[in-house]
């Protein structure tokens, strides 16, 4: 799978976010000034200035205009600015709106924590174990919506190809290591992909082992950083598939999964755990 190099919205939203609050703090000009010139609320202000809203052209020949940037660069802007409102991939596949939500983020991300309890995480997912895993989790979608799940999720781990790739740090409790999803050789196959994963830079893998006994886990969620740059997301995998940018529900996410880092092998144990899983399915 190669470096992706489609158009990427998220990605276009971002930088010019970053760009413009970038200016913002050069040209020392508070956000009551941006709301004024704008003519919107410092609420309003405060949300371009975080990338909440995207920039219309409109927007960002007005910027252009009043931090008297050269026609050059505002030529960029203005096409980074139409780039970002194109529709990405994930928005034109039916799928649930958090579904389209995290995929979106994930795109900006530049870093994903991820803690599963049952199954191991999508990003890291080999295909057939995915089609294993989305048939076991969803028995009543047919073939071709399954196929369709598989595949979106495998689009997701494009952006683990990017050059300028978000870190990928995940907490898996044991219970999925010890699931025979798809049969054998689905996992002798996953697991080798995990421990393949496990050796990347910028990805990082640990296990909760049985030994640890109860911990606070309890669902599947997956928390989205961007620096800043976009408002953070929680994403939590239930048969509602909610999501939240809330201040409070993000901190109180961070501080259970610190408590799950903290508690869960380290990664070299870990490595040494998922094969111990290979050594019972060899052949």
């Amino acid at each position: 799978m190669g470096v992706v190099h489609e158009p990427n919205p998220t990605a276009a939203r971002r930088e010019l976010a970053l760009y413009f609050r970038t200016v913002r703090e050069q040209r020392k000009r508070g956000l009551d000034e941006l709301a004024e010139y704008l003519a919107v609320s410092e609420a309003q202000a405060s949300r371009l200035d975080k990338g909440a809203r995207g920039l219309r052209p409109g927007d960002v020949r007005r910027l252009a205009t009043w931090y008297e940037l050269p026609n050059t660069e505002r030529d960029r802007l203005l096409a980074l600015a139409t780039e970002s409102r194109k529709r990405g991939w994930w928005q034109q596949v039916d799928l649930p709106e958090s579904y389209r939500t995290l995929i979106g983020m994930e795109q900006a991300a530049d870093t994903i924590n991820e803690y599963c309890h049952s199954t191991i995480p999508g990003l890291l997912q080999t295909r057939d174990y995915a089609r294993a895993a989305s048939a076991g989790n969803a028995p009543d979608l047919s073939p071709e919506q399954i196929e369709m799940a598989v595949d979106v999720r495998m689009r997701r781990q494009e952006v683990l190809e990017r050059e300028q790739a978000p870190r990928l740090w995940v907490v898996i409790d044991e219970a999925a290591l010890a699931r025979t999803t798809g049969g054998p050789a689905v996992m002798r196959e996953q697991f080798e992909h995990l421990i393949s994963a496990t050796l990347r830079p910028g990805i990082t893998v640990q296990i909760i082992d049985f030994e640890y006994g109860t911990h606070p886990g309890h669902s599947h969620f997956i928390l989205v950083r961007t620096g800043g740059v976009l408002p953070n997301l929680v994403y939590l995998e239930t048969l509602g598939r909610a999501d939240s940018t809330s201040d409070s529900d993000i901190a109180r996410y961070r501080r259970v999964w610190e408590h799950l880092t903290a508690l869960a092998l380290s990664p070299r144990e870990s490595r040494d755990r998922i094969e111990r899983y290979v050594k019972r399915l060899a052949p």
